[in-house]
């Protein structure tokens, strides 16, 4: 399992917190967001790129133990092209985690095992319920994604895996719609919904959901059971 961390965008609405380095790499606590998402993954993944773009030089050197991949035009594209262009010498099951979103071992883990067992299909974890307040998904009867976008329906939770038999197909969606968001690719192929809990999750978008954050983490690992259906 190869996974690809999305973190080459500006996060504008953060204002003075992202003046000069990306979203992902905000202090949060004693850790930034991408330490959070990098000890949730190690233990679950055999290698990890990140896709760096603005400010990408103010933060390499905090990116050790994993390959980067710099969009320098990141400001010309949206994130499908950092997707496609982080996936490009990747030959192996994907894990895509959005770089400002935070989920709890557990979800990755439960992520992992549905898809073992599994050959052949996808997954993407969403907070299930209807709501149009972020994008969001609609499955058939199936479980299976039907649509993705600013749409009523479960809210997307920044975390899914592509299997590796569906990368070809999912290239070529991203290739052909680079100004989009990536997340359509889980139209594009056959995946699985799985559900999450609200309280296993953190996505930051603005200086309140970073506030937000500091009284979730670190996640109670008795809080916020996991969903299993």
């Amino acid at each position: 399992m190869h996974a690809v961390i999305l973190a080459a965008g500006e996060g504008s609405r953060m204002g003075p917190h992202t003046d000069d380095i990306p979203k992902a790499f905000m202090q949060l606590g004693d850790e930034t967001l991408y330490e959070y998402q990098r000890d949730v993954l190690v233990d679950h993944v055999d290698e990890v790129t990140v896709v760096l773009g603005y400010a990408a030089e103010n933060v390499i050197g905090e990116v050790t133990s994993a390959r980067t991949v710099v969009v320098e035009d990141w400001a010309d594209y949206e994130n499908a092209e950092s997707l496609r262009r982080g996936t490009a010498a990747v030959d192996d099951d994907v894990l895509v985690l959005n770089g400002d979103v935070i989920v709890a071992e557990s979800v990755v883990e439960r992520l992992v095992d549905r898809h073992a067992v599994s050959p052949g299909r996808s997954f993407v974890a969403a907070i299930p319920g209807k709501q149009d307040g972020s994008t969001a998904i609609r499955c058939d009867d199936r479980g299976i994604v039907a649509d993705y976008g600013m749409i009523r329906g479960h809210r997307h939770a920044g975390v899914g895996i592509v299997d590796r038999s569906h990368l070809t197909t999912v290239r070529a969606y991203l290739a052909a719609n680079r100004h989009e968001w990536y997340p359509g690719i889980y139209t594009a192929v056959e995946t699985e919904m799985m559900p999450i809990s609200a309280g296993r999750h953190v996505e930051i978008n603005s200086p309140s959901d970073k506030v937000a954050a500091l009284d979730k983490l670190p996640f109670d690992p008795a809080d916020g059971v996991d969903l299993q259906t």
